[in-house]
């Protein structure tokens, strides 16, 4: 007869509550990353899809919380002379606000002296926040991921031609569609904003459109460069060109400021200063010695 060794199937009580414990932790473990990471870029995305032009700054603050920049910035209004009928512009104050969402986005919004939300953008900067967005009716784009040339080109009569800046340090490229009633007479610019990811710096082009006399270099740019942000203007007489183009991103001097804490990004900076550090000292004792 074969031998069968006995096996004790019952479970010890302390072997019990350390699975327990153990499954606890790794559900916290696992529920925390998940709201840093995915869960967060879906309630991100969840409550930008519920803004809208015009709505309430209180609304947008339930949905968001507290803006972490506020300032004030004129914008160009057209406006009619009642005596002669001729078209014209007068400069509107505008307050804007900007959100960091994480390390994953910002949020601006332009609003009028009455805190009603006349603009607002969304710009990337991460590879995990690649929102779609709906631009009219018949065009979408996914941030980060899309290039320019996945849009129809501008009508300069229309839309007006793209807009670049490019200096020592700053750059954006942004060009603008409407599409009339069917699209609520909304203006949707996107472009390339220095504050988002990726960003590709328009140096062929010049240092603005009136230096560019060869527009085979705007159509090979817009094949090249991915789409960071996108603006949205309800209908209104707001000229919307006149924030363009560093006004389809956030305010990059400010933004830029704030200085990581955390990740690593974080400690790439760490280890540049640390770097920066030692060789600003070996240059002192070289300098000492002669």
């Amino acid at each position: 007869m074969q031998w069968i060794p006995t096996v004790d199937t019952k479970l010890n009580v302390w072997t019990t509550v350390a699975i327990i414990v153990a499954s606890i932790g790794l559900y916290n473990t696992l529920r925390e990353w998940w709201r840093n990471t995915l869960g967060k870029r879906g309630f991100f995305v969840k409550n930008y899809r519920k803004l809208a032009p015009h709505v309430r700054h209180e609304y947008v603050k339930g949905l968001f919380g507290e803006p972490a920049w506020q300032y004030k910035r004129s914008v160009k209004e057209y406006t009619v002379a009642p005596e002669t009928g001729d078209l014209g512009f007068v400069e509107r104050e505008m307050t804007v606000r900007t959100w960091p969402l994480g390390r994953m986005a910002y949020l601006t919004t332009w609003c009028t002296e009455d805190d009603e939300v006349a603009m607002y953008s969304i710009t990337t900067r991460s590879r995990i926040f690649r929102p779609v967005v709906r631009i009219g009716t018949d065009h979408v784009v996914r941030l980060g991921k899309s290039r320019l040339s996945s849009l129809p080109p501008p009508s300069p009569d229309v839309e007006g031609p793209a807009l670049w800046a490019v200096g020592a340090q700053r750059y954006s490229y942004a060009e603008s569609h409407y599409f009339g009633s069917p699209g609520g007479y909304r203006t949707w610019v996107v472009g390339v904003s220095d504050a988002g990811h990726p960003a590709m710096a328009p140096v062929r082009l010049g240092a603005n459109p009136d230096e560019c006399d060869d527009p085979a270099e705007i159509e090979r740019y817009r094949a090249q460069a991915r789409i960071n942000s996108v603006l949205i203007a309800g209908g209104g007489a707001l000229r919307v060109d006149s924030i363009l183009p560093a006004g389809v991103g956030p305010e990059f001097g400010r933004v830029i400021l704030v200085e990581p804490e955390y990740g690593l990004r974080a400690r790439i900076v760490r280890l540049q200063w640390k770097i920066q550090e030692a060789t600003s000292r070996l240059l002192e004792r070289q300098t000492y010695r002669e």
